[in-house]
């Protein structure tokens, strides 16, 4: 499952990008929790400490896009020589300061930290069109980097939890921050990195989009609704994970089982979907790539739909431990489309952008994230207590089939943003829209 991977590694350039890229990316899942349990070992209260990681995350939601956009035009290298040492140097502050210094600066300096980190997870799903321009390739690398993001969050907070044990959670903190500014600097050093040197100095030379640059001439507004379409199904797919794990607390409650359980199913879910990714990433798949979101989303929904299940089961007599089995087995299954599903929407999301706004669309896609990660998680609190674990086990799966309607729904004008033209005719006059871009 693997050897498809491999050969996408061995593409020039592309292991020496992705490994510090991949050091950047596991630092930014270690930031929120460590961040969490910084704040709380410094003796502030939890709503101080929610506070603090959801400045971090307010900042990165606000600053990504922007310096995205930057790395863009300027070439990511440059950008990364100067985030990537201060962000780290602002969290290293936050964690030195968390007993000392007053709440609002702690809060100022989560922000300043989350607004300076570059979006070096966009910089990499940009690169790819850069380093093959195998159809083939291109799909295993968005397959690749879904897998990878799968993974690095269940080894992210884990490795918090491990340097807490060892240590105290300062020292997890500073890790974080030690390997997202070497991971940052590191990926902007890499050769595949320093050769993109950005929009703004291409002299007119500069790499085109997935499909043809006379998509400029073209009218923007089925383009435009496209990438809203296609961003808010990323959002509420996002927001099913959060959502999600609420359930499967609320769930384990309600029957009595401990709730520090729903860590360890919601990393169930996580495992399958690493493997579902795996699978997906051995072998090119065909038809187009509109046509395989759309299957993965009605498989992932039917999928989703089965968790409510274990309520009528438990109420049937099925006791508490073999109900949270169920509900594992349950869980295991709905991940298997999960990073698959990830893997079609950043190939959407490559498809209709030109490659010289790839990472500000990247960082775009990463807001989506954070945005529906926040609503489903609030969606789901609501829920559970004012209708109960069973409505609740329901709403990913809800979530998921809003993305599926959204899409349907803009079914036209993702197909004309991501369809290249073809070769005009002498009779024929270009089509507008056809190849129009994400702006």
């Amino acid at each position: 499952m693997t050897k498809g991977y491999a050969e996408l590694l061995r593409l020039p350039g592309a292991s020496t990008a992705a490994a510090p890229a991949a050091l950047a990316r596991l630092a930014g899942t270690m930031v929120p929790l460590s961040l969490l349990l910084a704040t709380v070992h410094a003796g502030h209260s939890l709503a101080v400490a929610g506070s603090t990681g959801a400045g971090y995350a307010l900042g990165g939601a606000v600053g990504g896009p922007v310096v995205g956009r930057l790395m863009d035009r300027t070439g990511p290298s440059r950008v990364l020589r100067v985030t990537a040492p201060l962000a780290a140097l602002l969290l290293i502050a936050v964690a030195l300061g968390a007993g000392t210094a007053p709440v609002p600066v702690l809060l100022g300096g989560a922000f300043a930290a989350g607004l300076t980190t570059a979006p070096v997870g966009a910089s990499m799903r940009a690169l790819w069109p850069h380093l093959t321009e195998d159809p083939a390739l291109r799909q295993r690398a968005y397959s690749f980097e879904a897998t990878l993001s799968e993974t690095l969050f269940v080894l992210g907070p884990t490795a918090v939890t491990l340097f807490g044990a060892l240590g105290d959670a300062d020292s997890a903190l500073l890790v974080a921050a030690a390997l997202l500014g070497a991971g940052g600097l590191g990926f902007g050093q890499a050769s595949a990195v320093r050769r993109r040197a950005g929009a703004g100095r291409h002299n007119g030379k500069g790499a085109p989009g997935a499909h043809a640059a006379s998509a400029e001439a073209a009218g923007q507004a089925p383009a435009r609704a496209a990438a809203v379409a296609v961003l808010v199904a990323i959002a509420l797919t996002a927001a099913l994970s959060t959502a999600l794990a609420v359930a499967v607390t609320a769930t384990l409650r309600d029957q009595g089982s401990p709730a520090e359980y729903a860590g360890t199913l919601v990393a169930v879910q996580s495992a399958g979907s690493v493997l579902g990714g795996l699978v997906y990433g051995a072998r090119t798949w065909g038809g187009t790539t509109y046509r395989r979101y759309m299957r993965l989303l009605v498989v992932l929904t039917l999928a989703l739909a089965l968790l409510p299940l274990v309520r009528p089961a438990h109420a049937a007599g099925l006791d508490a431990t073999w109900t949270a089995v169920l509900l594992g087995g349950l869980l295991l299954l709905s991940g298997l489309p999960m990073a698959p599903t990830g893997a079609e929407e950043f190939h959407l999301i490559g498809d209709m952008t030109a490659q010289e706004k790839a990472t500000q669309a990247f960082a775009g896609v990463g807001s989506s994230i954070a945005v529906g990660g926040a609503a489903g998680s609030a969606a789901a609190g609501l829920v559970a207590e004012r209708l109960g674990p069973t409505a609740a086990l329901a709403l990913p799966a809800a979530f998921t089939l809003a993305a599926l309607l959204v899409s349907l729904a803009a079914r036209g004008p993702i197909l004309a943003a991501v369809t290249p033209p073809g070769p005009p005719g002498p009779a024929t006059p270009p089509t507008p829209e056809h190849g129009e871009q994400l702006v």
